[in-house]
């Protein structure tokens, strides 16, 4: 019987695959790499810059259109090179220096840009304690000893497990036959290994552009909300000057009334962080001391 869950990556991964291995066998990443960067560190997040990712069998153009499933590739690879060093560095692939097309006013964003990875200047006027989150939830059958994990959303419900798939589809197959069993096991009987599930650290900035200085928009108490993870984590304080590169999400609206409420407010996902503007050349003296 053909098996439901290939245990080799399809096509079009092993293709990404090798594209990050070759980008990090290269000359520059191979020297980057066998200077042991974040050694001793949890976690580090690995600088890539952007045009490098062009050189690599349109690497770019899948890190642009699927960059979820890139990266994942890309971090599994750059695991193994850590690995291969004998670090236990956790390494975290963070793309940079993005093109000046990417480059966005965050005061001028709409919810069309959701999902966008754009680059903005902003200066940081608040942030959040530290948290963390439950990124990957494990769950076990408590009949078969089935086990499964599921990838969970920030700032949602988690997701509910109903029933083993094992299980049920043991049952299915069993009511097709000739002679089914009048008894089976229970497929709801589950639970969460919660020892094995995986968290990770989170903190929320509010920012402010150069722009929104200039403008008096931050004079108001406009601002926007970005939210940082793992090594970037505790990294920021206020009035820092950086550049962000982020992908535009939208997020239930704060204190809403109603739990169905349909509305949604923008709020940016960090990738990479970078210090300083990469558009803005100044902000005046007067307006930065006006966030001290």
């Amino acid at each position: 019987m053909k098996q439901k869950t290939p245990t080799e990556p399809d096509e079009d991964s092993q293709s990404t695959l090798e594209s990050w291995r070759l980008l990090f066998e290269s000359e520059v990443y191979k020297n980057d790499l066998d200077a042991l960067p974040g050694i001793g560190e949890p976690v580090f997040g690995f600088e890539v810059e952007w045009n490098d990712l062009a050189k690599y069998d349109g690497l770019q153009v899948k890190f642009s259109e699927n960059m979820g499933p890139t990266l994942f590739c890309g971090n599994q690879v750059l695991k193994e090179q850590y690995t291969d060093r004998n670090m236990s560095t956790r390494p975290v692939i963070r793309v940079i220096n993005l093109p000046s097309n990417r480059s966005y006013e965050v005061s001028e964003l709409r919810m069309r840009d959701r999902t966008r990875l754009l680059t903005f200047d902003g200066v940081v006027v608040s942030t959040s304690p530290i948290i963390g989150w439950l990124k990957t939830s494990v769950h076990k059958c408590n009949d078969c000893d089935s086990k499964w994990t599921i990838e969970e959303r920030l700032a949602r419900p988690r997701e509910k497990v109903k029933y083993c798939r094992t299980c049920l589809d043991i049952i299915l197959s069993n009511m097709d036959t000739k002679k089914p069993k009048s008894y089976h096991k229970d497929p709801t009987d589950i639970s969460m290994v919660t020892e094995e599930n995986y968290y990770e650290d989170v903190q929320y900035l509010e920012i402010v552009s150069p722009t929104m200085l200039e403008n008096g928009m931050a004079e108001n108490g406009e601002s926007f909300q970005v939210v940082v993870f793992d090594e970037n984590v505790g990294q920021f304080a206020k009035s820092d000057c950086l550049t962000i590169n982020a992908v535009v999400a939208v997020d239930p609206l704060i204190n809403r009334d109603f739990i169905r409420d349909t509305r949604r407010m923008i709020y940016l996902r960090a990738h990479s962080v970078e210090e300083g503007f990469s558009n803005y050349i100044e902000v005046d003296s007067s307006e930065e001391e006006s966030l001290s």
